[in-house]
């Protein structure tokens, strides 16, 4: 097995909750179906195969600013003859977002490949397409050590956890933590998805303490051992 680990970072990024209408409000970080479709834009693909796996690091704090931008407006929305049109949009972005991704799976030669030589088949970007962003390449790690979830055993886990994962959360002193739900979990193809899944981070990018919640059929994560890295959860 194989992990690569490269980096993420932009002044802004926006990935839209589909449940808002007005503002349009985003998720704080970068969500499990936007980061896979990311890594399948620079290889060239529709999607990921579903087997891949991706951990997400966040190393810098959730902030986010709303603002109003002008937008292009198209012509069935207006419901008018013009083309095109200015549309004032007030929209919620996240302010400096910077990750560290780790992902295991197929295409993990190609994958290395294009960022090692900063290259990629699409463009890549932050949720929007005007939050362009620019793969950094890490390095590599070779078959790190699996951590056998133990629920009378804590992890200090470096990345964002699934919340099914979690069995029981250590809170620690000056740690602020929160919890973001209804993000999609499958990308099906053809802007199908099927389920959903919550998240736990800590609002500064500090790693999370908790005991996790034994293995079983449903557990579509699993935690590994990283060297200078840490414990991370790869989903």
């Amino acid at each position: 097995m194989q992990v690569l680990i490269f980096d993420l970072r932009g002044s802004v990024a926006h990935y839209r909750r589909p449940d808002t209408m007005g503002t349009q409000a985003t998720y704080p970080f970068i969500t499990r179906t936007a980061l896979r479709g990311l890594i399948a834009s620079m290889l060239g693909l529709d999607m990921l195969p579903e087997q891949a796996r991706c951990g997400l690091r966040l190393l810098g704090p959730v902030r986010t600013v709303a603002q109003e931008l002008s937008m292009h407006g198209k012509s069935w929305v207006s419901g008018g003859d013009e083309k095109s049109f200015r549309r004032p949009t007030a929209i919620e972005l996240v302010v400096k977002p910077h990750y560290r991704v780790y992902y295991t799976g197929a295409f993990e030669e190609e994958l290395k490949a294009l960022l090692q030589d900063s290259r990629s088949h699409y463009h890549t970007y932050l949720g929007s397409a005007f939050c362009l962003t620019f793969p950094k390449w890490i390095k590599e790690v070779e078959d790190p050590h699996e951590l056998e979830p133990d629920p009378q055993q804590e992890i200090l886990c470096q990345t964002v956890v699934p919340a099914p994962a979690v069995h029981q959360l250590v809170p620690e002193v000056g740690r602020q933590y929160a919890r973001v739900g209804g993000l999609l979990k499958d990308y099906l193809g053809d802007r199908r998805f099927r389920g959903t899944v919550a998240v736990i981070y800590e609002v500064d990018g500090a790693p999370l303490r908790f005991r996790p919640n034994p293995r079983g059929p449903a557990s579509f994560w699993s935690f590994y051992c990283i060297p200078e890295e840490g414990v991370v959860c790869l989903w």
